[in-house]
């Protein structure tokens, strides 16, 4: 007996973009993704595939995608995306990715796809929805220092570094099913306020905003830290519900 095929949700992942030079990856420009943003989607049964930057192809993209990751970078948004003219000494721009996230995070939010963002990718999310950026973390006293590679022993992102509160009306505890839960941190920006259509539905113990999600949305998440890296059951948790968003998503018709 001939068993029927299994078709896994297609998700889609954003790469980074990097100049090349010598001694680099290669001398002309080329996409960078780590393989741990793949290995997570593919182990909670999705079926990864990597998004090149070309804007004849967004509709295309959307309409064959089940699901959309935009995953961490060693870059910022622009602050002219959220109203802002001065741009932080620290601020790192990098205009290529930065231009093409943004148009197929436009056209992406107008649909229903289920959308996953971390680290940068939440910050997207909020912007796209209005909301605001804090430029550079340290220049705020009241909060901690949000890069874990600056202290001994948690440079591998592995290991657990703040607690991070989670709100019990949120469908990010329905998904996790704790109130608190321990997480990496790898970012010198947050999120000032949620933008229009988003709620708060994690926090940092120092008040920094660590997820934010769109209610009226089947699948619409943006986490602060990087649970690519599974530091704990939660991590898991959140790519499988993605997952499973973009499976009910794939056989919606």
């Amino acid at each position: 007996m001939i068993k029927a095929k299994t078709f896994r949700p297609i998700i889609g992942i954003v790469p980074d973009y990097k100049d090349g030079c010598p001694g680099a990856y290669s001398t002309r420009n080329y996409y960078a993704l780590r393989a741990n943003y793949v290995e997570m989607v593919n182990k909670a049964g999705g079926a990864a595939v990597i998004l090149t930057y070309d804007y004849d192809l967004i509709d295309s993209y959307l309409e064959s995608l089940d699901g959309l990751m935009v995953v961490g970078g060693y870059f910022d948004i622009h602050p002219k995306r959220y109203g802002v003219d001065e741009i932080h000494p620290a601020v790192k721009l990098n205009d290529i990715r930065e231009n093409f996230e943004h148009e197929l995070g436009l056209r992406a939010i107008k649909t229903q796809v289920p959308l996953l963002g971390i680290c940068n990718g939440m910050q997207l999310i909020n912007v796209l929805h209005g909301g605001k950026v804090i430029q550079h973390i340290p220049d705020e006293e009241k909060y901690m220092d949000h890069e874990q590679s600056h202290f001994e022993g948690f440079n591998d992102y592995k290991t657990g570094y703040h607690d991070v509160e989670i709100a019990k009306d949120s469908r990010l505890f329905d998904i996790v099913g704790e109130e608190k839960i321990k997480t990496n941190s790898s970012h010198h920006q947050a999120a000032k306020m949620a933008g229009e259509g988003l709620k708060v539905v994690a926090q940092a113990s120092d008040g920094v905003i660590e997820a934010v999600e769109k209610p009226n949305h089947p699948f619409c998440l943006g986490v602060q830290w990087h649970p690519e890296f599974e530091v704990g059951d939660a991590d898991r948790k959140i790519f499988e519900a993605f997952v499973e968003a973009a499976a009910k998503y794939k056989n919606r018709n």
